[in-house]
């Protein structure tokens, strides 16, 4: 038995594969280390795994892919928390890009993108990340994410750019005015996740012309910022993750059409391929 686990900001999906590819599914809260220690994860993973009737010893590996698993002591601190729960088990802990990129592409060359709550890319040569275009991450970055597409939103919405109808409908859908939009922004804790949000809002009125050219406007900074940075990319299958990418496939696919891409699959989440890939081996 193997273990894949694709962990995101907010929950972790483990996906517990037999011989026979059976799989029994786990979810648990998601722990970046960047923000919790080794014994913050064990006591977060211990209830959640307590529940399940699984013979841990019997799990050979695990694959775990994980936001802030970029770093070799991060890895390391993930790795510490989850021995006790897989003693027998060989445990390979990396980023979440690695992870997309072998779903993406497989044994196969390819730029993998992740577009999400985030936005990451990365060019994959089959076994290993070879490039890597910075990801400057929402304060400065981000473009065409869930969280990028919601501050445009806001901004078009505080700059008075929305037609009067839209901005009615956006005010009366979320109790708000532009007063009380602001102190929000500004005040959470979590600025991305709250503008992501209304990437909602995008998605339900994707048919307006101004929500278009908004649309629009972020996939091509997507393209010019991140996929045109990679030698060749024009001749490079372009690949996609993530619920942004997923639920605006449309839209990219006319992106990638103006920047010449050839674009190849767009899933929602990881782990089916993943589970494949790492059955396979």
């Amino acid at each position: 038995m193997f273990v894949v686990a694709d962990m995101g900001s907010t929950k972790t999906d483990w996906s517990f594969v037999d011989k026979d590819k059976n799989v029994t599914l786990i979810k648990t809260q998601g722990f970046n280390p960047y923000f919790y220690t080794t014994e913050d994860i064990k006591l977060l993973l211990e209830p959640e795994f307590s529940i399940k009737n699984i013979d841990w010893n019997d799990i050979s590996n695990v694959y775990f892919y994980g936001s802030g698993c970029s770093v070799g002591e991060k890895c390391e601190l993930v790795k510490n928390a989850l021995i006790p729960f897989f003693p027998k088990a060989e445990i390979f802990v990396t980023h979440d890009l690695l992870g997309s990129a072998r779903a993406l592409c497989g044994h196969s060359y390819g730029i993998a993108c992740i577009l999400g709550t985030g936005a990451n890319t990365c060019l994959y040569d089959g076994e290993k990340i070879v490039a890597n275009v910075t990801s400057a991450g929402f304060l400065l970055g981000d473009e065409g994410s869930g969280a990028d597409l919601g501050r445009e939103l806001i901004k078009y919405y505080l700059y008075q750019e929305l037609p009067q109808d839209l901005e009615q409908a956006f005010e009366n859908e979320y109790k708000i005015n532009r007063k009380s939009l602001v102190s929000e922004v500004y005040s959470t804790k979590h600025p991305n996740a709250y503008c992501a949000t209304y990437s909602k809002f995008i998605s339900k009125h994707k048919e307006n012309s101004a929500i278009q050219k908004l649309i629009t406007e972020r996939f091509d900074e997507f393209f010019k910022r991140h996929v045109s940075k990679y030698e060749g990319y024009q001749n490079i299958p372009v690949n996609f993750i993530g619920s942004v990418a997923f639920h605006f496939s449309e839209e990219l696919k006319k992106a990638a059409q103006k920047h010449h891409c050839t674009l190849g699959i767009i899933l929602q989440t990881p782990m089916e391929k993943l589970i494949d890939f790492h059955y396979g081996l």
